[in-house]
């Protein structure tokens, strides 16, 4: 019989009789979702039993109740499930913050290091001693290996907070113990740059790689290669915002400076593949770049003789008759040729994409400033409130392009003096030049 009058959090009144030699308190308690279940204890005495019956009540109050979606008896990995499904619709939510690759690397790391784990525990089941021991099991795996997980770790870490932290939305949970974890201290980064010598090794050995093809079986040479790893040390972009190139966004008009706009990224989501995300990693990361003379040199010796604002700079492949696919490559091609390029230079592993993108920064900072640095590669300058509401964002990078070309010279200068040119370039801006004078094997 339902109690009249009663508001949530209240109970009815409480009846006790003898029940089996002892006594039975008994109570109907509405409860925060509108139920009104009836909650009893036995005791050795009728008080007993009245003060047993009562902190029952205070528990049952006291205790997450969950949703419709979520209980508090639901399973760890539904938890997990039901974060990563309700994140993917968000993250194609006009004007969202979460991108799609990001919930699919969220997907991989809870997959991989929580779910086995804790997947088919309750959610009332977790405490802070048992996630606790969860972390410390991911970083113990990772002792005495070339990756040791202290970064897996504090990101699955990260998104499995969240997950339960929308538990307690649901009111599946009333606190979240993943919080109370400790994380492992990340290690302090050690960025690494490569000197102009480096740079001018590197540029000598995809030229020379892209030669050696010339006549060989298979696709005619494109020349994409030397390009793209000139786009990297000329502007410090992202090897998926290179790929994501259009012709429409690079200006190499003689009337004026040289520039590209950077608008996009191709990046890998599950279930459609690589895609053009028409936009960057971060807001910050939409800008425009002053290039120096040897990447305009080398952009305009790719570029076809009729070109539309949608052709890929990089494209895939080409028609037999020379007409462009509109389709890029992707990274993961260019990243193979690189391989194959520094193999045949017997340069295997001391050059990777993002190595190019710190070398700029190295030496665009130490010429011109951290920040300077920070607003070529399109990251965030937090400055408060001012910024973000009041000030227009100056789209236009600062122009570093004297600093770049003078990377490149250095290391052809470099180079002559030592060697390893039989004469020095004409110009440092040529794309064929180098390819002509360099012999790389035995650097």
């Amino acid at each position: 019989m339902t109690v009249i009058g009663l508001k949530p959090g209240q109970h009815g009144k409480i009846f006790v009789a003898e029940h089996k030699g002892r006594y039975r308190a008994k109570v109907r308690v509405r409860l925060f979702d509108g139920s009104e279940p009836q909650v009893s204890r036995v005791g050795s005495t009728k008080e007993e039993a009245r003060l047993r019956v009562q902190d029952a009540v205070t528990e049952r109050l006291g205790a997450a109740q969950g949703s419709a979606d979520l209980k508090p008896d639901s399973k760890v990995g539904a938890a997990c499930r039901q974060w990563i499904n309700e994140l993917r619709v968000r993250s194609r939510w006009a004007n969202s913050k979460i991108r799609p690759q990001t919930v699919d690397e969220y997907e991989r790391l809870l997959g991989n290091h929580a779910v086995p784990y804790l997947g088919k525990l309750r959610l009332h089941e977790l405490t802070p001693a048992r996630c606790q021991a969860w972390i410390d099991g991911i970083v113990a795996r990772g002792q005495g290996k070339k990756h040791d997980l202290i970064s897996t770790a504090i990101s699955v870490r990260g998104a499995f907070i969240a997950v339960l932290d929308r538990a307690v939305v649901h009111d599946a949970l009333r606190d979240n113990p993943a919080r109370k974890t400790i994380p492992p201290a990340r290690k302090t980064p050690d960025p690494k740059a490569m000197t102009a010598t480096d740079v001018y090794r590197l540029r000598a050995a995809v030229r020379a790689w892209e030669a050696s093809r010339s006549g060989q079986p298979g696709p005619k040479p494109t020349g994409h290669l030397p390009v793209a790893v000139d786009v990297m040390l000329g502007t410090g972009m992202r090897i998926g915002e290179v790929m994501a190139l259009r012709w429409g966004e690079v200006n190499l008009s003689p009337d004026g400076l040289p520039t590209i706009a950077v608008e996009a990224t191709l990046t890998d989501v599950k279930g459609e593949g690589t895609v053009r995300q028409e936009k960057t990693k971060t807001d910050a990361g939409e800008r425009t770049i002053i290039i120096p003379p040897f990447l305009a040199a080398s952009l305009e010796s790719i570029r076809p003789a009729a070109t539309t604002a949608k052709m890929p700079v990089f494209p895939s492949r080409r028609f037999r008759d020379g007409r462009n696919v509109l389709t890029p490559q992707t990274p993961h091609n260019i990243r193979r040729s690189l391989r194959s390029a520094l193999e045949q230079a017997q340069m295997t592993g001391e050059v990777y994409p993002h190595l190019l993108r710190k070398t700029v920064a190295t030496v665009v900072a130490r010429q011109m400033g951290i920040a300077d640095a920070a607003a070529l590669l399109g990251h965030r300058i937090d400055a408060g409130v001012t910024a973000r509401h009041y000030i227009e964002r100056l789209r236009l990078a600062p122009d570093t392009s004297a600093v770049l070309q003078a990377l490149v010279d250095i290391g052809v200068e470099e180079a002559a003096r030592q060697g390893r040119v039989e004469t020095a370039p004409r110009e440092a801006t040529g794309v064929a030049v180098e390819a002509e004078l360099v012999d790389v094997s035995g650097w």
